[in-house]
């Protein structure tokens, strides 16, 4: 049998070689036969033992979508559409900014037939506050069932209106739908680049980001992106960082 991992590209933010650069990094830290399944409107330049797929259906307007900041993630919805790339199994999905820096055995072990996911690290912190509870996941990486699971896709393709006055984000959305399943996974298993690597103000300006030794996976949500974080990166300073030259052994051993 062998373990799915899925991952979805569309538009033109992120290039082929961000697809290749996980396949491979799955390949080298993942044991036994894998299924890499890429959904995209643009296949070309893909690794041959990449399963190339249409994007998934989804019950709402993308362009419109798209337009909106955020709005373009709402469309992991249709990766929980019945009968989605004929999976059966546990499915890995994983984000195409993310770098795989250690074993990837553990995500499918790990309490198996739920809905695992990242602990959103900011919602996290945000448990205090008035109508909040802290429990949202991060949808860069999660691991879901394609047939327990269809929920997500069939009560959005219903309550379309009433989901996104409701939900500002699609992680919020998901997380809640199945948060009778809900698992998260180990903090220490999947890290940010932005919280667990980048020194706070001031120190982000005269030390280089620091690498968690527990870590198996690296997110980039937002910027920087993995390859900007490896030269260095200049924004504001709060939010530039010396160069990570840790990731670069990472980021080119899967080139």
């Amino acid at each position: 049998m062998s373990a799915n991992v899925l991952c979805i590209k569309w538009g033109t933010k992120y290039g082929s070689e961000y697809v290749n650069r996980l396949h491979k990094g799955v390949r080298k830290n993942l044991s036994g036969d894998v299924r890499f399944i890429c959904m995209t409107d643009r296949g070309e330049g893909l690794h041959p033992d990449v399963e190339v797929l249409p994007l998934p259906v989804t019950p709402f307007d993308e362009a419109s979508f798209d337009a909106r900041k955020g709005g373009d993630t709402w469309r992991k919805v249709g990766l929980f559409q019945p009968g989605i790339a004929g999976l059966e199994d546990d499915t890995l999905f994983l984000d195409l900014d993310i770098v795989v820096t250690g074993s990837l055995d553990d995500f499918f072990t790990y309490e198996p037939g739920k809905f695992c996911v990242i602990h959103d690290w900011l919602e996290k912190k945000r448990a205090w506050m008035p109508g909040r509870d802290g429990r949202v996941g991060n949808t860069s990486v999660f691991r879901f069932h394609p047939q327990k699971h269809t929920r997500v896709y069939d009560y959005f393709a219903e309550n379309q209106e009433q989901v996104l006055e409701d939900f500002r984000i699609e992680q919020q959305y998901v997380t809640r739908t199945l948060s009778n399943d809900l698992a998260f996974w180990p903090s220490e298993w999947v890290c940010s680049f932005k919280r667990h690597c980048r020194p706070t103000f001031p120190m982000n300006v005269v030390r280089p980001p620091h690498q968690p030794s527990e870590m198996r996976v690296l997110a980039f949500h937002g910027y920087p992106l993995p390859e900007q974080a490896i030269e260095g990166y200049q924004a504001s300073i709060f939010k530039s960082t010396l160069p990570a030259t840790w990731l670069k052994d990472y980021w080119n051993d899967a080139a």
